[in-house]
């Protein structure tokens, strides 16, 4: 009877483990499947041939590409040096890594495919270690220098386009050091950002022709958090709105885009770059877990959300007050979404 119930019990714990153990798997499991494919259409020069020299830079629709260089992170990712989330940190981080990096990975493509989609809002996360400038989400991706080489070949390659350079997150360096902002401000200048500067202390007046020389050149706008921001990199918050819904609940983060536009109508602020944060972003509770492992990625997940955001019959009428449309997996064509936002953006602009 007793070695009948310490069997029992045996089974039990053994059927625990291995509960537990298929569990970790599963969560672990490094695979983002996807049925990828490029968009047969081009957009390398869909501004020179679409945009106005008359419209202000402010109010140009364009796709953006939240955490934009997030494509080179996998299972044996290095975690950044500055990440505060203890979670990932230890033995805990080392057995759930091939989930969390699954809920970091938010773009596939390379700078270039990003910007011949049609991508103009590139929004960039870096880490300053070790004197090498390395793009991150939680953990760290690639070196920056060869994507700065790309984004310098777009402009070579195609006179006419603007893009706007936002560095969101900058760690290891201290926004409020000019010593630090100056190591920034280097960087650009040594990967041949700061060529293209556009140079001009406020953006309200400014217009496509402004910026192009009437669709002869092309340049970009550069913001920074860093307090002496000036000239040649736009200050961050006086430059642009931005407001996050911090949701993985499709309903709520399109409820939340609309009150934002609502209010920027009412207040008429109209003067700044302002961005659709149409992301849907991991909730660290038991809910937001449970519902990211049965997406099984965050990638999967925009690919939903982007056409459900699409699917909203407001959606056009969203760009009047938040013109650039920040998602995850930018380039994505299930329900054909890259072919579909850039023809809404094409029109709009040009309505």
């Amino acid at each position: 009877m007793k070695k009948s119930i310490r069997k029992r019990i045996l089974r039990s714990v053994l059927i625990f483990f291995i509960s537990i153990l298929t569990l970790v798997l599963i969560l672990n499991t490094p695979i983002i499947i996807l049925n990828h494919q490029a968009n047969e259409t081009n957009y390398s020069n869909w501004m020179s041939e679409t945009l106005s020299n008359e419209q202000r830079v402010v109010d140009v629709a364009m796709l953006g590409a939240h955490d934009s260089f997030s494509n080179e992170i996998n299972l044996f990712s290095t975690l950044d040096p500055y990440e505060t989330n203890g979670i990932m940190k230890g033995f805990t981080g080392k057995l759930i890594k091939g989930f969390i990096v699954k809920q970091s990975i938010t773009q596939i493509s390379s700078a270039e495919e990003l910007l011949n989609s049609g991508v103009r809002y590139l929004d960039i996360r870096l880490t300053y270690e070790d004197e090498i400038w390395y793009t991150k989400h939680n953990y760290l991706s690639g070196d920056f220098e060869p994507i700065a080489e790309q984004i310098i070949e777009f402009l070579q390659s195609n006179v006419g386009e603007f893009l706007i350079l936002d560095f969101q997150h900058i760690s290891g360096l201290e926004y409020s050091s000019l010593d630090d902002y100056n190591i920034f401000l280097n960087m650009l200048e040594t990967y041949g950002l700061l060529d293209y500067a556009q140079q001009v202390d406020d953006l309200s007046n400014l217009t496509y022709g402004n910026v192009t020389g009437n669709g002869s050149i092309s340049k970009v706008i550069i913001i920074s958090k860093f307090d002496d921001s000036a000239m040649d990199v736009f200050q961050y918050d006086s430059t642009v709105r931005s407001n996050w819904s911090d949701s993985d609940d499709f309903e709520y983060i399109l409820g939340y885009i609309q009150t934002e536009a609502d209010a920027i109508e009412e207040l008429g602020i109209t003067d700044n770059l302002r961005v659709m944060q149409a992301v849907a972003t991991m909730q660290m509770n038991g809910p937001g877990i449970l519902k990211a492992i049965t997406s099984w990625s965050l990638i999967v997940r925009a690919n939903d959300f982007n056409n459900y955001l699409l699917d909203y019959d407001s959606f056009e009428d969203l760009l009047d007050y938040l013109p650039i449309v920040m998602v995850d997996y930018s380039d994505t064509n299930k329900k054909d979404f890259n072919k579909n936002i850039m023809g809404i953006i094409i029109d709009f602009n040009q309505n």
